[in-house]
This record gives structure tokens, C-alpha cells and sequence, in this order.
């Protein structure tokens, strides 16, 4: 085992000379088996030892015997170790999560505030998840209908911040060769009850699926192994070749993107799929309630109208607009005392525009301040056109498409004269002098990529006012910082 161990150590790359190796010791045969086998392999590699230790709250005295044979056995062994005591059922109930995802969110936070506080440069959290783990993972997630990188299982090396990851250097062992290790040795550790009860998710795959499979064929776990890293490796692959339709098809900001209908329908379904995925987790910064549901839904706005849209977890909401799909913070329906629409994100139709009519005004909050819009006809007197910085005519006949209110995005552009010539708003803002801190604060009213008005800046040259344009739609921004000279 030993020497299988730093194999896959090598292999993998899990340990470099110096690191600082902060073992995961529950008190069981895999952490325990983990921590001697650590010992062994230290010299070799170069690296020190510590170990943590999480008490969750959960199991009373067993609990805290098992906390004091974690430390006993780190005592005899010349081990730093740290205890953490959590309060796993009360978590729980807060945060409104099972038992077994809380504990493993608190363990993850006590092994990532341990290692922080070493002051190492570099901390591998060493954890002793095994091939049988990763096969009842495998199985946990093909019964949830993940895709590729769920059924890929559990990786050996995952970040956590700069300084530290998170290594398995037994995830090539099973739970029967461990447990044959250390009974060569005479090593004890603890048993947890828990881990008999069938209630839980993973313990029913344990001691009622994996049985079965191996009866089918007694090494379906290190054929699960393996099958695990080819698809952790063609996912590896996916990824990079969905980051690059990403790139290419998508126009990204802070908290929204827009997806170039055109481009991204040539990528195959599977692309498409990945690609949708990672922008919904990416604008909404996580992407744990993201399901194939989802990215379906987004997927079939494509075959929809202009304006149709569907409301997606964490407040987000994907409209079908003129040319792709525009996914950003949901329209909030609620309104003041006074009428006036308030939204974190903010799209006016087309439709919504041609309602309004001459005369009429609508008013959009945008926290501090607001911004109006009414539509009036011209009377081709030029010299009416207002030189105020934060009142604009537009040319209204122009605006083919929904209009949105927002802060810039990549992609971004503005037309500088009647030939169309574009320049990107990022060189705008630089021959402006605009500081970059500020950039990110300027409203932008724009018809997708495009710049209608930067506010307090330029408007777009074919939206200017002509001669023969017959209707205008003034735009004026006001409250906060926006006061006319």
C-alpha cells in the first residue's frame, strides 16, 4: 500500500518538498489509514505533517470519544493536531440543508480556516476518500442526472484558495484494502454508527447498490475507478472547448451576458449545454441549484419571439431578445407608492416604447437616481435639440429592438459616424480619460451591443437627430450625482 500510495502521490503531482500536509482524521480506518501512511511517505517527499479533526455535534459521547482517540493517537505519534467543534443539526436548521450536506460544508470550513492559520506557504488538506467512496459517488450522481463532470466522480486535487488545496492520495484503494492494512498492522479506529443507517443517501448506495454490483463483477469499483478518470479527462476537454465557444459567441458583464444566437446555434448541442451551464453559474456565482432543466429552458428561447423569457434560480431570468438570448438579474415586479417601476435589471420592449406614444413618460428607478423617457415629435428645428449632458433626443424611428439600461459589458460598442464605423466602448472610455474604477459605474442605455448613450457622455451617430426625423425619444437621467449644469 505504501508504495502504491506514493505512486499515485507522483502520479498526480498531490505533494511538493515543503508543503505542509494537514491531515483529515475522523477516527475511521480511511483517515486513520491516511495519516500513518503519511507518516511513512514524509521523509520521501519532503513535506511535514499535521492533522484536524471535526466534531459535529451530532453523536454525543461517541462523538467525543472519537475526538479523543484522534488526539490520543496523534499524541503517540508526535502529530500537531486541531480539534474543531462544530454544531452540525443546529447549521442545519438555519441554513435549511440535510444533515450530511451541513457537516460536510462545516468540515470544509474548518479544514480551510486550519490550514489558513498555519501561515504555511503551501497547505494540501489531505483527505481519505477511496475508489469505494468514488464509486457510491459515480452512482449518487448518475441516480441525480449529472452530467459529465458529476459522473467523473471525485477528483484528487481540488483549490480551495491560493495557498491551499485539497488532495486524496487513496482514491486507487478500496475499503477492503485499507482495512486489510491496518489489520496487518493491529492498528485500531473508531466505527461510526452512522454509517450503517440507510436513511442516508450514500450509506443506502453503500450497503444495498455496491453489494449488488459486485456480485455482477468483483472489481466493478476499480473499473468504476478508472472509467472515472477517463471521464474526469474528457471533461477536462469539454471544458476548455466550451470556454472557447464562450468566448467567441458571448458577451459577458458583471452580473448578465448575452449569447450571439447565430454563432453559438453551430456548436454542437453538448456545447451549447456546457456553455449555458457555466454562464448561468458564473453570472449567478454559484452553480449548485443549476440543473439540465434549466439549461433546457434556456436553450429552447432560441425557437421563441422576441420578449419571451423564463425565470431561472438565483433571481435570474433569460429573455429571448433580437439576435440571442440576454440572461441577467430578473425584472422585480414590485412598484413605489408613486408608480414608478423599480428593477435590478432593466429592459424596455419595443412593444412597451410604441405603448408609451407621444406624450406619454416612463420612468425607470435606478436606485438613487431615475431615468425618464417620453416620445415627442420634431418639428425639424435642429437648434431645439437640447446641449444638456444628461438630457438626450434619439432618434426614435432608429430603435429596432428592446432597449436596456445597464453597465458595460465585453462587446460593447458605439457607432462614430453615418458610415457606420464602430469603435468598442473600452476605447471610448480611454480617449475619454475615463478612470478605469469609474467605468463600471456609468449607465449605458443600449440596443444589445450596441450604444444608444454612455450616460453623461456621447449617443450613438445613427440614433442622432436629422433634419427629417419625425419623432424623438427623450431620454433624461436625473436624481444622485446627475444634475444638469
Amino acid at each position: 500500500m505504501t508504495e502504491k500510495v506514493a505512486e499515485w502521490i507522483k502520479k498526480d503531482k498531490l505533494i511538493a518538498p515543503g508543503d505542509c500536509v494537514l491531515a483529515g482524521v475522523s477516527g475511521g480506518a480511511d483517515s486513520v489509514c491516511l495519516l500513518l501512511l503519511l507518516l511513512e511517505l514524509r521523509q520521501r517527499f519532503h513535506f511535514t505533517v499535521c492533522a484536524v479533526h471535526v466534531e459535529h455535534g451530532i453523536r454525543g459521547e461517541d462523538s467525543n470519544r472519537d475526538a479523543a482517540f484522534v488526539k490520543e493517537l496523534c499524541r503517540r505519534r508526535q502529530v500537531p493536531c486541531h480539534i474543531c467543534a462544530v454544531d452540525v443539526p443546529a447549521y442545519a436548521a438555519r441554513e435549511g440543508l440535510g444533515t450530511e450536506e451541513a457537516a460536510r460544508s462545516l468540515r470544509y470550513d474548518c479544514y480551510l480556516k486550519v490550514a489558513e492559520g498555519l501561515g504555511q506557504k503551501r497547505v494540501r488538506v489531505a483527505l481519505a476518500h477511496h475508489a469505494d467512496d468514488n464509486a457510491e459517488t459515480m452512482l449518487f450522481s448518475l441516480a441525480r442526472g449529472s452530467g459529465i463532470t458529476g459522473l467523473g466522480g471525485i477528483r484528487p486535487v481540488r483549490t480551495l484558495s491560493a495557498r491551499v488545496a485539497v488532495i486524496r492520495p487513496l482514491l486507487g484503494a478500496t475499503r477492503a484494502q485499507i482495512e486489510e492494512w491496518l489489520s496487518e498492522r493491529g492498528q485500531p479506529y473508531c466505527t461510526d454508527a452512522t454509517n450503517a443507517d440507510t436513511d442516508y443517501s450514500r450509506n443506502k448506495i453503500r450497503h444495498e447498490v455496491m453489494p449488488g454490483l459486485s456480485e455482477v463483477n468483483r472489481r466493478a469499483v476499480i473499473h468504476m475507478a478508472q472509467s472515472a478518470r477517463l471521464l474526469q479527462e474528457a471533461a477536462d476537454y469539454l471544458a476548455e472547448e466550451t470556454a472557447r465557444a464562450v468566448e467567441r459567441t458571448c458577451a459577458c458583464g458583471t452580473g448578465f451576458c448575452r449569447i450571439a444566437e447565430e454563432l453559438f446555434l453551430k456548436y454542437p448541442h453538448i456545447i451549447q449545454s456546457e456553455a449555458v451551464c457555466r454562464i448561468l453559474a458564473d453570472t449567478a456565482g454559484s452553480g449548485k441549484d443549476i440543473g439540465s432543466v434549466h439549461v433546457e429552458a434556456v436553450l429552447a428561447l432560441a425557437k421563441m419571439q422576441v420578449g419571451k423569457g423564463v425565470d431561472l434560480p438565483y433571481g435570474l431570468r433569460a429573455a429571448r431578445v433580437y439576435g440571442g438570448i440576454l440572461i441577467g438579474a430578473k425584472q422585480e415586479k414590485t412598484q413605489a407608492a408613486d408608480g414608478r417601476r423599480h428593477e435590478r435589471f432593466h429592459e424596455i420592449s419595443r412593444e412597451e416604447l410604441m405603448r408609451l406614444g407621444p406624450g406619454g413618460e416612463l420612468t425607470v428607478a435606478l436606485g438613487g437616481e431615475e431615468m425618464r423617457f417620453c416620445i415627442r415629435d420634431f418639428s425639424g428645428q435642429m437648434q431645439e435639440i437640447p446641449k444638456k449632458k444628461y438630457t438626450k433626443w434619439l432618434n426614435y424611428d432608429k430603435i429596432k429592438n428592446s432597449l436596456q439600461i445597464r453597465k458595460r459589458m465585453a462587446g460593447d460598442y458605439l457607432t462614430i459616424d453615418e458610415q457606420g464605423h464602430r469603435k468598442k466602448l473600452k476605447a471610448y472610455f480611454s480617449g475619454e480619460k475615463i478612470p478605469a474604477e469609474r467605468r463600471e459605474d456609468i449607465w449605458l442605455l443600449a440596443e444589445d451591443a450596441k450604444i444608444l448613450w454612455v450616460v453623461g457622455g456621447r449617443i450613438g451617430a445613427d440614433y442622432r437627430i436629422q433634419e427629417h426625423t419625425k419623432r424623438i425619444l427623450e431620454v433624461r437621467i436625473i436624481g444622485g450625482s446627475y444634475c444638469e449644469d
